[in-house]
């Protein structure tokens, strides 16, 4: 921790009594790389203690007096999250919770797993010392994810997703009263709850998607498309082809992990689930793709397809797509050839090159004077 850059950078302007928490203490203790957020509970006023360290550091400080926390922007990267230390109550599955005053051990109380339930101390009379009042440190050498209550998934189902992105990032396995509280709620998991939502778009963005999703099937949640794993896979061989477009790879993965019918109802942007459904599309077109037809015909059918959906053709097995994305596809002659040649602006230009494009594909014609005369006789067939 002592190396960390950002505890380094806001170590000498704290005051007071604050703690980091979570994640950035789990992943020194197992050695994982620093990331570039750090979480700090203050034993007192977050905000006012933000508001300290983001004059100390020249950085944009952002308040949420309603719930006692502060985000600090730090200049060349980075970011702070400071809380308020608090108590935490749910007053129905799923719902908002209700938060109160308390001290840090209250505050680790509330927390979701053991591994993520560990403090240190930077300042005040615990700095250096580890807090760790539910055996997180014993469970990461153990190997185990565990629940800090056994009610943690019915007070807030979207951690039994949160439950899998760790287990797979991590290399976790879930203790056995995790497990069988996490297969009790699993069925009822709803993906149009925004937390819920949230926590699978996290996972949709972790290199160990594939593993994280076979667990919640596993689990049984069961929205969660069977081989999404291998699927996965699939997809990002084909988007990692050098001529591949750009998509978002976690929205590919969307599509690849849920089930339709629940794909629709999903918590998340509706261009994310509009990919993942284009994505999916790819297996039909690969189908079309299998079938004989002449290259204008290939031509035809990837140039008027949604790049998510050319991706899920590749990998289904539609090479063509390959080849079609490294060729040039194109004649040599262009509209302004056909402009300069007396054809006026209009929708036969469109027409003529496409008919070129077509019989150069197909090895009906080959010179730019061959083109040339091909598109002045289908232009003035639509003039």
């Amino acid at each position: 921790m002592a190396a960390h850059p950002l505890v380094r950078r806001v170590l000498p302007a704290l005051e007071g009594e604050v703690s980091a928490v979570g994640g950035v203490v789990r992943d020194a203790l197992i050695g994982r790389p620093p990331g570039e957020e750090l979480d700090l509970v203050v034993e007192g006023d977050a905000i006012a203690a933000a508001t300290v360290l983001g004059r100390a550091l020249g950085a944009r400080v952002i308040t949420h007096p309603r719930f006692g926390t502060a985000h600090i922007e730090l200049p060349h990267g980075g970011h702070v999250d400071l809380v308020s230390a608090r108590t935490e109550s749910y007053a129905a599955p799923g719902a908002l919770p209700t938060v109160g005053p308390g001290g840090l051990l209250d505050d680790l109380a509330r927390r979701d797993f053991t591994v993520n339930a560990m403090a240190l101390g930077l300042s005040g009379a615990r700095r250096g010392a580890l807090v760790d009042p539910h055996g997180g440190r014993a469970d990461l050498a153990a190997g185990v994810l565990r629940t800090v209550r056994p009610d943690a998934f019915v007070e807030d189902p979207s951690r039994l997703v949160r439950a899998a992105r760790y287990a797979a990032r991590l290399g976790l396995a879930l203790a056995p009263d995790a497990e069988a509280a996490a297969r009790a709620v699993a069925p009822d998991l709803d993906p149009g709850s925004s937390r819920v939502a949230e926590e699978l778009r996290r996972v949709l963005h972790e290199d160990g998607a594939p593993g994280a999703l076979a667990l919640l099937g596993d689990l049984g949640v069961p929205w969660v498309r069977p081989g999404a794993a291998a699927a996965i896979a699939a997809l990002e061989r084909a988007a990692a082809h050098p001529h591949a477009p750009s998509v978002p790879v976690w929205a590919m993965r969307l599509g690849a992990a849920v089930e339709p019918a629940s794909l629709e109802r999903a918590a998340l942007p509706g261009w994310a689930r509009a990919i993942a459904v284009e994505g999916e599309a790819g297996a039909g077109l690969a189908a079309r793709l299998g079938r004989p037809g002449a290259p204008s015909e290939i031509d035809r059918l990837l140039h008027s397809a949604p790049p998510a959906t050319a991706i899920g053709a590749l990998a289904h097995g539609a090479e063509d797509v390959a080849a079609w994305w490294a060729s040039d596809r194109g004649a040599s002659i262009t509209g302004a050839d056909l402009v300069r040649a007396g054809v006026p602006p209009g929708p036969a230009i469109g027409r003529a090159l496409s008919e070129v494009r077509a019989a150069v594909l197909d090895g009906r014609v080959e010179s730019h004077e061959d083109q040339l005369a091909l598109a002045l006789r289908v232009a003035g067939e639509h003039q």
